[in-house]
């Protein structure tokens, strides 16, 4: 029998917590027999996902470096990304939002969170909390939607309905950064894809060139604002892996999408 304490058998979720996973130490949080991500507790830098050293080269680019941001998180995980925020940008103010209670609350008791990580969190589901947010909340700088269940997204939170509670939660300049998982066919990740152009005037996507071309499964984080912002900085930050990750915008990004439907309440799930 394994350590308990990297063990969660709950009445809602399963979960284990895998310790030197990574090349540098670390864990890998397992859910429902799927990875879901991977921390460092000891190193917030040290991203060992691909999909990950993606978001992180997106928020590296929403304001300058190292200034403090007001970020929302939908889908806590290891909490990877609050925790390299509060690393890169020191008196960040974050907010999290996630559905099992048992499942981060089996993550914190392992691997604490820092204590001067400005770190408050919900337990809800996510769309509930953005719309219930629309109504009481301020604005944040970049706003993250990574909320899995196993290795599905909940389709609730990838209409054209909730983009737009989602976008009144962000600045006129902030960033709603999408992870998507790239099925085959890419059909889910079009779908997406097009959801968002129609709502926010820029969107951008960024995967692995393979990703992209449907010859290897992987993730797809879209980029979307009410405004322009510099995608070129963001694709030559996260181009330090073992994979070229491409970005599509423009007419590339028409062509990925291939004429999708947008996703709205209501819609029956293909």
């Amino acid at each position: 029998m394994g350590d308990p304490r990297l063990e969660l058998d709950g009445e809602h979720v399963s979960a284990r917590l895998l310790p030197g996973r990574g090349t540098n130490g670390g864990y890998s949080l397992v859910v429902e027999g799927t990875t879901q991500s991977h921390v460092n507790p000891l190193d917030p830098n040290d991203l060992q996902l691909e999909y990950t050293r993606v978001i992180a080269a997106v928020i590296d680019g929403c304001r300058e470096p190292g200034a403090p941001i007001r970020a929302l998180h939908l889908g806590a995980g290891a909490l990877t990304i609050p925790r390299y925020v509060g690393a890169t940008r020191p008196g960040s103010s974050q907010h999290v939002v996630e559905l099992h209670r048992e499942l981060l609350e089996f993550v914190l008791g392992t691997l604490p969170v820092d204590d001067d990580i400005d770190l408050s969190i919900e337990y809800d589901d996510g769309r509930a909390a953005v719309e219930r947010s629309t109504r009481t909340d301020g604005r944040y700088d970049v706003a993250i939607v990574d909320v899995f269940s196993g290795s599905v997204s909940p389709r609730h939170m990838s209409t054209v309905e909730f983009f737009t509670a989602l976008r009144e939660l962000v600045t006129p300049g902030g960033l709603i950064v999408v992870n998507a998982l790239a099925t085959r066919g890419l059909g889910m990740s079009r779908e997406v894809g097009s959801t968002l152009a129609s709502v926010f005037p820029v969107v951008v996507a960024l995967a692995a060139r393979a990703v992209v071309d449907d010859a290897s499964l992987g993730n797809i984080v879209f980029v979307a604002s009410g405004t322009a912002f510099d995608g070129d900085g963001m694709v030559r930050r996260a181009n330090h892996g073992q994979r070229p990750i491409d970005l599509l915008r423009g007419p590339t990004y028409d062509e990925f999408v291939d004429g999708a439907p947008a996703r709205h309440d209501g819609d029956a799930a293909a």
